[in-house]
């Protein structure tokens, strides 16, 4: 979503922003000054960049080679012989607010404001070269030799064009392929060569450290951040910084006699000028009162770099750059809703599954407990953190067990007689009846008799997804603020199953029996559906399990988008059968 992007972003731009403010208070050298506003540029560049390109956590091993996949028997679509009646949605919806009505009316203001605005600089640029186009190209040959030396001794061979006009009053540098320097008309009978000279320098010094070409990367950004009132103060004392920095490396050419004459030059011409044009686009030699008096005052105080001021400008700009570095990772979990799951080393084979979920988005886990392999079907989605809904009640039920709220020979819970959107629900119920129709109302009063201290620290033992209970007792794994990926819940199927986790035999072996669906010859299959609905349309469906056979047995996770639980059954049990994983 755009708005919780901008947020983000404004947050993290203004935190880069007030740390380069802070830093330019050190006594940095001019140069280095200048080069810390490039860092602001990286923390700009990351909300725009393509996602995936960037990552911050651990990728997957997969598998090559096909000696360690499933040996699929076809593409059949079939139920793996099981009769799959007990395939039904039990669903209630989640309202929340929607946010896609708010969220579309800030999309459309900052492209709103992004196109007045590169409008706007467009038509400046357009203006510009207009202006460019109207001007004379210098003439006098002392003018033009003078303009040659200085750029043999700034080491510049680049083809620079030399005009005049009389519609600029200062001296400016434009151009990103052509550069241009463009002087006031009469340069050439009002000025001494000597201030020339000076003239000369500043704007090719410009040229030589890339201040033009980056200019316009700076402006890229301030069309893009116009939302952010502190983007356009930073991009304001950048400019200063940057004559600043311009300046500083002409005194560091020049003769110390030659300093208190250089700054007399830009005196003059700031007396000359009226209203600044075209301040955004261009290097200009004047500017503001304010800009021209900083930089008088650097001129007049100018002391040429030590090897020391040298050596903590550049410690001071690592360390800067060190602390934006740090907050990129956590300003890349911010800026989604998405949560991927770390799945560490674990050995897996990518399987081909396409064709199984046709237009449904959505991925496939499978774990062969004898051969200790994941089979993913969707690599990234499988690590997706989404909320669990209905799966989570396998959970609840074996909390539930632990802390007593209810028994295996007495799980009971009454019916408080309200109504329910389902008549299954609307009844006393056991444990088993309560996983067979997935009643809400039956886990919500586990929940709550258990409570927050007791669930939390059950989640931190389960090592259960994000773990995330903000949501509300009874809520939180309804399409709020615990979620698990398809790769945790085998994971945790795999350790509820051996018990790894050390909780009561009979806890475990009474959820178990709950879970199971369906039995055919040796093959017995247990799961949990679960349809995550809001706002009354489906946005989440699940189906996890595992089946035991005589051989192994496998554990498996459906996840998909948009489609209810009953759909990633069908999904499922089209793949056991491909894969053979019952026994016919």
């Amino acid at each position: 979503m755009i708005l919780p992007q901008m947020l983000l972003t404004f947050g993290f731009s203004t935190i880069t922003i007030a740390v380069i403010f802070l830093v330019r208070r050190f006594r940095l050298s001019a140069a280095w000054r200048y080069h810390l506003w490039l860092l602001l540029i990286a923390a700009l560049t990351l909300p725009i960049f393509p996602k995936g390109l960037i990552s911050f956590g651990k990728q997957m091993d997969v598998a090559s080679g096909n000696s360690h996949a499933i040996t699929p028997v076809g593409t059949s679509q079939g139920n793996s012989g099981f009769n799959g009646q007990w395939m039904q949605d039990f669903g209630t919806s989640v309202n929340q607010f929607d946010y896609s009505n708010l969220n579309k009316v800030f999309l459309l203001i900052w492209v709103a404001g992004i196109i007045a605005l590169a409008v706007f600089f467009l038509s400046s640029h357009l203006q510009l070269n207009r202006l460019a186009g109207t001007a004379r190209r210098i003439r006098s040959t002392d003018i033009l030799s003078l303009f040659e030396k200085c750029k043999q001794d700034l080491g510049i061979t680049k083809k620079i064009a030399l005009l005049e006009s009389s519609q600029v009053q200062s001296p400016l540098t434009f151009g990103f392929f052509r550069t241009t320097i463009l002087l006031p008309k009469g340069s050439e009978q009002n000025t001494p060569l000597s201030e020339l000279k000076y003239v000369i320098l500043h704007e090719l010094q410009h040229e030589k450290s890339h201040h033009t070409k980056v200019n316009y990367l700076f402006l890229f950004y301030q069309i893009v951040y116009w939302f952010n009132p502190f983007i356009w103060l930073a991009f304001r004392e950048m400019r200063v910084d940057r004559e600043l920095a311009c300046d500083d490396a002409v005194l560091h050419y020049l003769d110390p006699v030659s300093y208190k004459e250089y700054g007399h030059t830009i005196l003059s011409f700031f007396e000359q000028q009226q209203q600044p044009r075209f301040t955004t686009l261009t290097n200009q030699l004047s500017g503001s009162k304010k800009q021209i008096k900083k930089r008088i005052s650097h001129i007049a105080s100018f002391r040429r770099d030590s090897r020391l001021r040298l050596m903590k400008s550049i410690a001071i700009f690592v360390a800067t750059t060190l602390f934006v570095l740090m907050q990129l990772p956590f300003f890349t979990l911010a800026l989604g809703d998405e949560d991927y799951y770390d799945s560490k080393d674990q050995p897996i084979i990518d399987e081909s599954l396409n064709t199984y979920f046709n237009d449904v988005k959505g991925s496939a886990v499978l774990y062969s407990l004898k051969d200790d392999r994941y089979h993913i079907y969707n690599e990234e989605k499988s690590r997706l953190r989404v909320s669990p809904d209905s799966t989570y009640k396998i959970y609840s039920a074996l909390i539930g067990l632990e802390v007593n709220s209810i028994t295996p020979g007495d799980s009971i819970i009454k019916w408080n007689g309200e109504p329910n959107e389902y008549k299954e629900w609307n009844r006393d119920q056991t444990l088993d009846t309560a996983i067979e129709h997935s009643v809400n109302w039956y886990f919500q009063a586990l929940d709550r008799t258990t409570g927050e201290d007791k669930l939390s620290a059950y989640l931190d033992r389960l090592d259960y997804g994000n773990k995330d209970l903000s949501g509300g007792v009874g809520d939180y794994w309804l399409e709020s603020s615990l979620k698990i990926s398809p790769m945790e819940q085998v994971e945790l199927l795999r350790s509820f199953y051996t018990n790894e986790q050390h909780f009561d035999p009979v806890n475990v072996e009474t959820v178990k029996s709950a879970l199971a669906l369906e039995e055919k010859g040796d093959a017995r299959l247990y799961g949990k559906t679960g349809t995550g609905i809001v706002n009354g349309e489906t946005v989440n469906g699940w189906f996890i399990g595992f089946v035991e056979t005589k051989d192994d047995t496998w554990f498996f996770a459906t996840n998909t988008d948009q489609a209810g639980g009953s759909q990633a059954a069908e999904i499922t049990m089209s793949i056991l059968n491909k894969y053979r994983i019952v026994l016919k």
